[in-house]
């Protein structure tokens, strides 16, 4: 497969036209990068991305704290979860049970990144709020999906690879400042619960305009 006919794939999947700018940048270099895993059943990957998030929670709650090391496996578990539905199209296997599988291991990775802010020192009120409110905003886009609506609709600050990058960013922070990492910890916290509600009232504009009709 091309990677003009994974675009058009793509698009049909999510239910929108062919990416543009940045979007398309990343799927080209994460078309090329995924590459290897090609001989791979694209649900083996998926499962991989709690098992690398839980290696991430290890070393960054390990006696020497090794966050540098953390954030890179972080980064691996992003990286890793654009590949497994990029895999599936290239190689013809997506199915209902893999896009099931996806998404229950979408919502381990979040309350992954949540256990990581509260491993870095986070309130654990204020993570699992952050937690509670990424699940909402995933609840809503399945949803919207299960009642029939399959555009995106918007893209809102606060999507998947916004948590996983907040995560990567603090942890690495964390490594240059480590005398810092609980103030660290408090403002991702913060910034992804401001992400989320701003994304919250985003898509609920969207929905309200869109399933009205």
């Amino acid at each position: 497969m091309t990677f003009a006919e994974y675009l058009v794939a793509w698009a049909q999947l999510h239910g929108t036209q062919s990416p543009k700018g940045l979007v398309r940048v990343w799927l080209r270099i994460a078309f090329f990068l995924s590459t290897p895993l090609t001989k791979f059943n694209p649900n083996l990957i998926t499962a991989f991305g709690p098992v690398l998030m839980g290696a991430a929670i290890f070393f960054a709650s390990s006696p020497n704290r090794n966050y540098f090391l953390a954030s890179i496996i972080v980064l691996v578990v992003g990286l890793v979860d654009s590949f497994d539905g990029i895999v599936a199209v290239r190689t013809s296997k997506t199915s209902s049970w893999g896009a099931f599988l996806d998404g229950i291991v979408d919502r381990l990775i979040d309350v992954g990144i949540g256990i990581l802010l509260i491993v870095l020192g986070a309130p654990v009120e204020l993570a699992v709020l952050a937690i509670l409110i990424a699940l909402i905003h995933e609840y809503m886009r399945a949803k919207a999906s299960g009642i029939g609506y399959r555009e995106v609709g918007v893209i809102t600050p606060a999507e998947k690879p916004t948590r996983i990058a907040l995560g990567v960013m603090f942890l690495f922070a964390a490594g240059l400042l480590p005398e810092k990492v609980i103030q660290l910890a408090n403002i991702a916290t913060l910034v992804w619960i401001c992400l989320g509600l701003i994304s919250f009232a985003m898509l609920l504009r969207v929905y309200r305009k869109q399933l009205k009709k």
